[in-house]
């Protein structure tokens, strides 16, 4: 018989709020208490075990939606266990969040009904507390246009996880929440000064957070340092091309450039082969191309192994991840469906732990966490009873020390677990 239990933590205001909700068999039992006091439980009979488990997620579900969350104490977590799932507030941005170097803190984008207004929100790991720290109103237009939407495309901690490089619709900003104050290091109206998507290009950082890439006015590709100094720019403009995803290598040595001749209408063919690409390794320092590498599908993301020795991307639609040698420009392995054999596995983001040995793969509704070697997954890492994930998992993120790996999606939840 399978006994599913889970406690759950609110606070707010210095208050912390308590909420345990077990099924055995079939029988569902609540307790609610605050800190400090003792709890007043309820119980209530189901027919039949399963009755009682659908129960026991739906009650899960709504104390989410409530701002609690399920926290647990990582230095005593086993491998593969949940040590924190939380609901994020508003409608999640899916891409917009990041974990802090340290392991500590979440930054989640999100925004609200219709995107217009958005608001950044700080999650503490070890406790679930929920801290809004900066929002956004709706865009002003001039008449008779009325409030333009605010998309937030991207949130990331600097080095030191205290400000906030946000992307809202064509713009980099950096945020300060100690003093409230927000720059702007890159800005771009699209069709009007660039042709940049934000839907596509997002700031990136290297793995040390001291050099950061910007899409900027006037097809720009911008290098900064960790003091917003440019440390290189390229363009972007190519004949008949666009420039649809880059990235920026572990090292900050190497940036990736995808450009596609894809056709607007191509997107309503549904099939697999449907644009050539081609993507530029850059030598950031010797300010030149170092490879082109050709690939049949166009890249929805792209990145590097934590060696600069391998392209690694995951292809239009969302299939993979795969890698190409930068050296030889050829598939090194990619990750075959397991039961549809004529294509390859979903993927929607990837991310790589510090020291190269693991990969994390964000799949539907749940993290794949394999041996980057061998490529097997590691089965502590499934999804438990009743857990209904967290949707497309767009963003994934693994903490500097290796101990932790977040994972968030359009289900708006995000699921920390230990490495």
């Amino acid at each position: 018989m399978t006994i599913l239990e889970t406690t759950m933590r609110s606070s707010s205001a210095g208050t912390v709020k308590f909420y345990r909700i077990t099924a055995d068999g079939p029988r569902v039992t609540r307790s609610a208490w605050t800190e400090g006091r003792s709890p007043r439980r309820t119980v209530a009979e189901f027919p039949d075990g399963y009755q009682a488990q659908r129960e026991f997620e739906e009650i899960r579900q709504k104390k989410l939606r409530e701002g609690f969350a399920c926290v647990a104490d990582a230095a005593g977590a086993a491998r593969g266990a949940v040590v924190l799932d939380i609901q994020v507030p508003n409608r999640c941005s899916a891409e917009a969040f990041d974990m802090s170097p340290d392991g500590r803190t979440i930054v989640v984008g999100t925004m609200l009904k219709d995107a217009y207004g958005a608001e950044i929100h700080l999650i503490d790991v070890g406790s679930g507390h929920r801290e809004l720290i900066h929002a956004e109103p709706p865009e002003a237009r001039p008449e008779p246009l009325g409030r333009g939407q605010t998309f937030l495309h991207a949130a990331l901690f600097d080095a030191g996880g205290k400000r906030v490089i946000y992307a809202l619709n064509g713009e980099t900003r950096l945020f300060d929440p100690a003093s409230g104050q927000t720059d702007v290091l890159a800005r771009y109206r699209q069709y009007e000064d660039a042709a940049h998507n934000p839907f596509l290009l997002r700031p990136a950082w290297d793995a040390t957070r001291q050099r950061l890439m910007v899409f900027d006015a006037g097809d720009r590709v911008r290098i900064l340092d960790a003091e917003w100094n440019e440390v290189f720019t390229t363009s972007t403009r190519r004949p008949s091309r666009q420039c649809w995803t880059g990235a920026l290598s572990p090292s900050g040595k190497l940036m990736a450039l995808c450009f596609t001749e894809e056709p607007r209408h191509a997107r309503d063919r549904g099939t697999h082969d449907r644009a050539v690409a081609e993507v530029e390794i850059w030598d950031i320092d010797q300010r030149q191309v170092r490879t082109r590498i050709p690939m049949g599908r166009t890249p929805h993301t792209a990145g590097f192994d934590p060696a600069d020795t391998l392209l690694v991307v995951n292809p239009e639609f969302v299939e993979g991840p795969c890698a190409f040698s930068l050296a030889t420009g050829r598939l090194a392995w990619h990750f075959p469906d397991p039961v549809r054999t004529d294509r390859w596995a979903t993927c929607y983001h990837w991310a790589y732990s510090p020291d190269g040995a693991t990969l994390a793969i964000g799949r539907r509704g749940d993290t794949d966490v394999v041996d980057a070697a061998t490529r097997r997954g590691d089965p502590a890492f499934r999804r438990r009873p009743g857990d209904r994930g967290t949707g497309r998992t767009n963003t994934v993120r693994i903490s500097s020390d290796g101990t932790l790996v977040a994972s968030g999606g359009d289900s708006g939840r995000i699921v920390v677990r230990k490495l």
